[in-house]
Parts: structure tokens; C-alpha cells; sequence
């Protein structure tokens, strides 16, 4: 009877701590937003701007990169971000870089859902006279 009493009391010391234990905190983390990958072409003469729309559906990551430009690959060109009113881009861009290039990130950041365009410029680069053809990739949420 003995050897039971000096069981039973370490098992309902460890009984009575289980059941006052709290259960481990659980961190939750967001879910990564699923992202769509548009991709905008057209041409920008000297002194020009040309804008595309695109809706951010969340809030999340945007990257914005030239992908194209041509007649000369190496060319920069000004890329931006401006807010869209359903028919033109704002005036004011959200964020801008003067000297973007092929191949690079021009422009990145955190949106909130909302409508958006990007626009690529000349940037003083473009030759009078002449246009250019460029490419820009948009990858949002």
C-alpha cells in the first residue's frame, strides 16, 4: 500500500500540472498573397509619357522592372507609379526612378488594394525625333 501512496502522489502532482499548463502560444502569420504578373508594352517619344492600369486586389508587394527596351538595350528610361481614376493616371507619381534599365527592378514597395498605373518616360535620354518601344512587367497582388 505503501509503494502505492508514493506512486499516486507524483502521478497527481503531474496530473494537477498538465491540466494547469497553457497551451503554447501559436503564432499566426499572414498568408502570402497570390500575385499576378502583368506585362505592358508600347513607345515613348522625347519628352513623353505613356501609363498603363493595373488594380492591386490586397495590400501587398509590387515590383515594377523594364524587361525591353529597344532600339538600345541600354537606355534608361523613367518608370513610375501613380494612382489611376478610372480614366488617366494621376499627375503625382506614388514613387518614380529617372534611370531605370532592362533588366533591373525599377521600382518597388508595399500598395494598399486600390487602382494604380505605372508609367515609363523619357527621362531625357530619348533623341529628338525619335521614339522608343519598351516593355515593363508589373507583379502585384
Amino acid at each position: 500500500m505503501r509503494d502505492f501512496t508514493r506512486l499516486s502522489i507524483p502521478v497527481a502532482l503531474f496530473l494537477l500540472s498538465a491540466a494547469c499548463a497553457s497551451d503554447p502560444t501559436t503564432s499566426t502569420t499572414a498568408p502570402t498573397p497570390a500575385t499576378t504578373t502583368e506585362v505592358f508594352s508600347g513607345t515613348v517619344g522625347q519628352l513623353a509619357t505613356t501609363g498603363s492600369p493595373f488594380v492591386v486586389s490586397t495590400d501587398g508587394p509590387v515590383t515594377i522592372a523594364l524587361t525591353s527596351v529597344n532600339p538600345l538595350a541600354t537606355m534608361a528610361l523613367g518608370v513610375g507609379v501613380a494612382t489611376w481614376d478610372g480614366t488617366a493616371c494621376g499627375t503625382t507619381s506614388i514613387s518614380k526612378n529617372d534611370n531605370a534599365r532592362s533588366g533591373a527592378t525599377a521600382v518597388s514597395g508595399t500598395a494598399t488594394a486600390g487602382n494604380y498605373c505605372v508609367t515609363v518616360y523619357d527621362s531625357g535620354n530619348v533623341p529628338n525625333g525619335s521614339t522608343v518601344s519598351f516593355s515593363v512587367q508589373v507583379i502585384h497582388p
